[in-house]
């Protein structure tokens, strides 16, 4: 797939680093100034950030439209330091947030499909290297899972599974998106939290996990868990 350009104007959706994917996680808005290649200069942040928040990193994220479909890319950034009376246009000044972008922009769609947290006894596993992984939740686009720390994941692995619903096995390809190692007040620190991508183009295996998240969704419902 070809990647769009990170150019001015673009709007961008900021999550940090360390509060993806959880509930309380603070949800700010940007709008791109100016781009180089490494360096992004971005309006002051809504709801607004104190200097405090230099050296945070967090997702940058953006829509494209391609195809009458929206697709969302994003990159990681850190937060460098607040430059003060930006010039944005003649006599214009306004407060921007200079970042320096520390990975390549990549296809972040796989965490905005509808997800279900699979209950213990749920017909849905993933195994990798034969070991099953303990599944927080899952969609279409991927997973999010934990695993012992003995095993490196890195951001952009490439891994492979096989997710097995009901009787049937699917050999799924994946791309590790995050990483993140359990807090230093865990009861279990030997654990670490990944999510990642599906890459797959059989629709089957699409056809098969999207009838059995659905049917997780309705027994959670039921039993009033959602």
């Amino acid at each position: 797939m070809r990647k769009p350009e990170i150019k001015a104007g673009l709007t961008l959706d900021i999550v940090f680093e360390n509060e993806l994917d959880q509930p309380n996680a603070h949800h700010l808005k940007a709008v791109i100034y100016d781009c180089d290649k490494k360096i992004i200069i971005i309006s002051q942040t809504s709801p607004p950030l104190s200097p405090l928040f230099s050296g945070r990193r967090a997702l940058m994220t953006f829509l494209v439209l391609r195809k009458d479909r929206l697709l969302r890319f994003g990159f990681y950034a850190e937060l460098m330091d607040i430059i003060h009376n930006y010039e944005i246009s003649s006599g214009n000044m306004v407060d921007a947030w200079r970042c320096r972008k520390t990975d390549e922009l990549e296809s972040t769609d796989f965490r905005m499909y509808f997800r279900v947290q699979p209950p213990s006894n749920a017909d849905v596993c993933l195994f990798i290297e034969e070991q099953k992984v303990s599944l927080l939740d899952i969609s279409i686009g991927g997973a999010k899972f934990t695993y012992p720390r003995r095993y490196c994941f890195q951001e952009r692995d490439k891994v492979k599974f096989k997710l097995v619903i009901g009787r049937e096995i699917f050999n799924v390809d994946a791309v590790v998106r995050h990483v993140r190692e359990a807090d230093e007040k865990a009861t279990n620190r030997n654990i670490q939290f990944v999510s990642v991508e599906f890459r797959y183009h059989d629709k089957s295996f699409e056809a098969a996990l999207g009838k059995a998240i659905m049917n997780i969704q309705r027994s959670l419902l039921s039993e009033g868990k959602m």
